[in-house]
């Protein structure tokens, strides 16, 4: 028995000029017609699989319960990479096995996860270079119709699943250190390092070291800073985040992802 009103969200690196997404859209309305369709994001950087782990990451959980995940962030297209479809927290998720449920995973929010390789819920031709359409998408319109995770293949545990590279938070020596986890089209710099759990305590802040440059001033909300100068705040998703009141911090900087930044802490 189908849902009244599934909810498929989609993230993914396709960008808006190309027909990729729309024909993504149709290959799920053509499963699920009453489906409601929502772009969390087409312009994930391509390739990036940190990225996309990062946004579904600090996404899902603003979406009703029941809500079906697809995530095509996927440069092993075609290869023997494995596609996956999970549920946890009462959402599912379809996602090739790249790394872009490891972020999940780590904060065991992952309770199952199936490897999708039933042939009867993909289209009747796949295309190599197109999964996002031809399996992804049918496996993901078939979930959301309430059809059972076991029935698109067999179990994985979530050890056997890959994981994304991603810089962990490292207490030493009074510091805390971490990388640059991306970087937004405002320039501000989302670090891997996160407040809250005995991770980062905003009270116990001295400053932030990132290339050459040191940034003490530690803000809650953007406008509390002068036009143009850095500082650090938590950002929307409970990350420590590098900015600039109207300006590109990563400009500023001149960082890129991965590059290594380190918090030095003060005693309370």
């Amino acid at each position: 028995m189908g849902r009244a009103s599934a909810v498929i969200t989609l993230t993914t690196d396709f960008g808006l000029l190309d027909p990729y997404a729309g024909q993504l859209k149709g290959a799920l309305l053509t499963g699920c017609p009453d489906a409601t369709i929502i772009d969390i994001t087409h312009a994930i950087p391509a390739w990036d699989v940190v990225t996309a782990a990062v946004t579904i990451r600090t996404s899902y959980a603003f979406f009703p319960r029941g809500t079906v995940h697809l995530i095509v962030v996927d440069p092993g297209v075609g290869s023997q990479r494995a596609i996956l479809a999970a549920t946890g927290g009462g959402h599912f998720f379809v996602a090739p096995d790249n790394g872009i449920l490891s972020l999940l995973v780590l904060d065991h929010k992952i309770e199952t996860i199936h490897r999708v390789e039933h042939p009867d819920f993909f289209a009747a031709g796949v295309s190599p270079t197109f999964h996002g359409r031809d399996i992804m998408a049918p496996v993901a319109a078939a979930l959301a119709q309430g059809t059972r995770l076991d029935h698109v293949g067999p179990p994985l545990a979530p050890a056997d699943i890959k994981m994304a590279i991603v810089p962990a938070t490292v207490a030493a020596a009074g510091c805390l250190q971490g990388q640059v986890l991306r970087i937004d089209h405002f320039g501000n710099v989302r670090t891997s390092i996160r407040a809250g759990g005995g991770r980062f305590d905003p009270t116990c802040f001295g400053f932030l070291e990132i290339g050459d440059q040191q940034i003490a001033q530690l803000v809650r909300t953007y406008n509390e800073a002068q036009s143009g100068t850095l500082f650090v705040l938590i950002d929307s998703s409970g990350y420590l985040e590098i900015a600039a009141n109207q300006a590109s911090a990563a400009q500023m900087i001149g960082c890129s992802v991965g590059d290594p930044i380190t918090v030095h802490l003060v005693q309370k």
